[in-house]
């Protein structure tokens, strides 16, 4: 019985949920640390913003981490698992935020007090979020799980969104570092602006907090997996940052509300997903600050006067995130591609935006050394109707494109040294606003209707696992 639950603890870590892909089976009820040190020199180009050259820690090859895990066969075919990991930067030692109810609100209320001399305000940057500023967080995975050699796992907390799987499993870079295909995916084109910076995300493109999910056993290589998150938002609640009855309002009721599926059969050289992840967003203009307590004067913020820098009432849309991959492993070599496309429908104020994607990738190992490229596109539409008869069309037409090569040469079983080389090319379609801008970790200009921006980013680091 003790085999085959420590074999089903396994699976649940290293199967196709596993939160790192550097898992190992433990021995029953013992705890694991563990995690990836990545340091890169990196350097960014962009049209009208010139070039910078910086030392980056989040991981350009695999994410800098930090964890603890678990779990305790219970006998009976049921066991009980824990995981705890933490994103870090290895170039300065600090640690990075999380969202606390997966909209921009969540990312914007980590400290701060409501009183009499600040109002409780809460400084933010328009074009940051608070990362560097929570210190450590579990923002990367907290979870506790109940584990069933029969039923699957019943994962709850903070977790990795259903829809984010199609991204990452099936992106030859992993989703980090310049050649990440979330530079389209998560693109400025994505309907709700710039998500490529998690886990500050504004809506859960990556991650769910305050979420409950249910993960199937594989079945003749058949699994799935269903999650819910909640809002946790009183009902009566419309404006953020508010009070009714004494109870605060972070957000919009329903704000943050999400729900996923996916569906994967991976057996063989065979490996093909679908996923579906609807959310409630509340479009909240959370980007300078965002007011701490049930008080919200009015502030002079350059020059201008704000009722609350944030404090503005909840436009209620919804978020649909849907996506399928496949990948087909010939020998050394692994063919992928993802298709996915992004709704936001808003009908109150900007109707409905529509973000369409692709990418295909390979990877080839000659022995340590593994050759990696993608090239990916997207493309927005905009232009229906809002409830108020007005077409919206700010980006309508723009596109993006991104060609990306790399290399990892393992040192160890543990350790590599890698490099990685990328260009886009966002174009702004003839009916978009002349507001738009690429980014590849350093933004471009803003680019004029029928113009466009060209922007580059190499990446030369060291990862190691523990």
């Amino acid at each position: 019985m003790k085999k085959t639950l420590v074999a089903l603890a396994a699976l649940a870590a290293a199967g196709a949920f596993a939160q790192t892909p550097d898992i190992r089976s433990l021995p029953a009820g013992s705890v694991q640390i563990f995690g990836v040190a990545d340091a890169t020199l990196t350097r960014l180009a962009a049209d009208g913003s010139g070039s910078v050259t910086r030392m980056s820690g989040d991981g350009r090859n695999e994410s800098s981490r930090l964890g603890f895990r678990g779990y305790e066969d219970m006998g009976g075919g049921m066991a009980a698992s824990f995981w705890l990991e933490a994103a870090y930067n290895q170039d300065d030692g600090t640690g990075s935020n999380t969202t606390s109810n997966n909209t921009a609100a969540g990312d914007k209320i980590a400290f701060g007090a409501s009183s009499a001399t600040n109002n409780g305000i809460v400084t933010v940057p328009a074009n940051q979020s608070l990362t560097a500023r929570q210190g450590l967080t579990f923002n990367r995975a907290s979870t506790i799980s109940i584990i069933s050699k029969d039923f699957g796992e019943i994962r709850v907390g903070r977790d990795y969104a259903p829809s984010f799987w199609n991204f990452t499993q099936f992106d030859p870079f992993g989703t980090v570092g310049v050649g990440s295909a979330m530079n389209i995916q998560g693109s400025a084109l994505a309907p709700f602006g710039i998500q490529t910076a998690p886990p500050g995300a504004a809506y859960p493109m990556v991650r769910t907090s305050n979420s409950i999910g249910w993960l199937s056993q594989s079945m003749s290589g058949f699994s799935a997996q269903i999650q819910y998150a909640l809002s946790e938002q009183p009902t009566p609640c419309v404006t953020p940052s508010t009070t009714i009855n004494g109870n605060y309002c972070f957000a919009g009721a329903g704000d943050g509300k999400s729900i996923g599926i996916r569906l994967q059969y991976k057996s063989g050289p065979i490996h093909a997903a679908f996923a579906q992840q609807n959310t409630n967003y509340g479009d909240v203009a959370a980007a300078r600050g965002f007011f701490i307590g049930p008080t919200a004067p009015a502030v002079s913020v350059a020059g201008t006067t704000d009722a609350a820098l944030a404090n503005q009432a909840a436009s209620r849309g919804s978020l649909t995130i849907q996506n399928m991959a496949l990948a087909y492993t010939v020998g050394n070599t692994k063919l992928a591609t993802t298709i996915g496309s992004q709704v936001a429908d808003q009908a109150q104020t900007t109707g409905k935006r529509t973000y369409n994607h692709w990418n295909v990738g390979v990877t080839h190992t000659m022995g340590a050394l593994a050759l990696k490229a993608s090239y990916g596109y997207g493309k927005r539409t905009d232009g229906a109707l809002n409830s108020l008869g007005t077409a919206y069309s700010g980006q309508d037409g723009s596109d993006i494109a991104q060609t990306a090569v790399g290399f990892v040469y393992d040192l160890s079983r543990r350790s590599a040294v890698y490099g990685t080389y990328s260009t886009i090319t966002q174009k702004a379609g003839t009916n978009a606003a002349a507001t738009g801008v690429g980014s590849i970790g350093l933004n471009s200009s803003a680019i004029p209707a029928g113009g466009s921006v060209n922007l580059s980013g190499i990446d030369l680091g060291i990862r190691h696992r523990f």
